[in-house]
């Protein structure tokens, strides 16, 4: 309207109620695999044992008129998870940027729940199964870095899980996001509307719901299943993806004493910014990861990324 700067000076600054805040990612990994956080804030310490048995040998038929039998050497191996990572973020406010704020975004709040906590947990999950995640260590694996995921690789890690003892029922796959919809689901040998791509009852994780069921085995569509990490160090390019069919024991983990439950908020002596009128908001998380036993309780599948 012609003349309307004019009128400008008496126009208040009007603040909206809404923040527009980011998307997130599904964390579900944390809640699927081992978690030993309790050992430690019960006993202390940093590092927990993990015994792997052995399997023992194969029985032999026994002479009848001695009973004579031949005894294994018991030679057990053991599985270390330490404490030996600390992870934090925090964002500052000074006192006078604090006063000019709209009093209901509580921003502290809003940026340690919808960005501080989440990024941290968030990490973690790459932890777990991202690119350099402890999912990379996996021995087992299938498929090829030059087509995308199959019927063929499929029912090969599944005919894997099986041949080493690992309970189908107790697995899941762990699949990102493009080897799921642009990939998985042009297979019309896969396809099957009653099982893919239909939302399931809570399962073991929790509030975590399963996408679907693939062979009868749940599927998890996460961001964070990482890529491989190149031929030199688990044989696969950098740009091949590396999918999971996981158990619960293919990978262990415990938080520090100091943050039993996760990401902790910074408490509120460690929230006073030394030598300056300002707070911060800020979160720390200790933890550490393992593959209990030989690394052969998950499977790897490779595919084009």
């Amino acid at each position: 309207m012609a003349g309307g700067s004019n009128y400008r000076v008496f126009a208040p600054e009007v603040w909206s109620d809404f923040i527009k805040v980011y998307f997130k990612n599904n964390l579900a990994a944390a809640k699927f695999f081992m978690n030993f956080s309790n050992e430690l804030r019960a006993q202390g310490g940093d590092t927990i044992t993990i015994p792997n048995l052995t399997e023992g040998p194969t029985p032999a038929t026994l002479t009848t008129t001695t009973g004579a039998i031949t005894d294994a050497i018991v030679v057990e191996t053991r599985t270390q998870l330490t404490v030996n990572s600390w992870e934090g973020t925090s964002r500052k406010f000074s006192e006078f940027e604090l006063s000019r704020i709209k009093g209901n975004y509580d921003l502290e709040k809003r940026y340690l729940k919808d960005d501080i906590i989440y990024r941290l947990a968030n990490n973690f999950e790459k932890v777990l199964i991202g690119q350099t995640g402890v999912v990379k260590d996996i021995q087992l694996h299938t498929g090829t870095s030059l087509v995308s995921i199959n019927n063929t690789t499929i029912t090969e890690a599944i005919r894997m899980a099986e041949t080493y003892s690992i309970p189908l029922n107790e697995m899941a796959f762990m699949i990102h996001p493009s080897t799921y919809w642009q990939q998985l689901f042009r297979r019309t040998s896969l396809i099957d509307a009653s099982q893919l791509g239909k939302p399931l009852i809570a399962s073991s994780m929790g509030d975590v719901r399963p996408l679907g069921t693939l062979y009868g085995i749940p599927v998890y569509v996460m961001n964070n299943v990482g890529l491989a990490q190149g031929l030199g160090t688990d044989g696969y390019p950098a740009t091949v993806r590396r999918n999971l069919l996981v158990h619960p024991r293919t990978a262990a983990y415990a938080f520090g004493r100091a943050t039993p439950d996760g990401p902790e908020i910074y408490s509120e002596a460690q929230s006073q910014v030394a030598d300056a009128l300002a707070v911060r908001a800020g979160a720390h998380l200790m933890y550490g990861t393992a593959l209990p036993g030989k690394a052969n309780e998950g499977i790897r599948i490779m595919t084009v990324a």
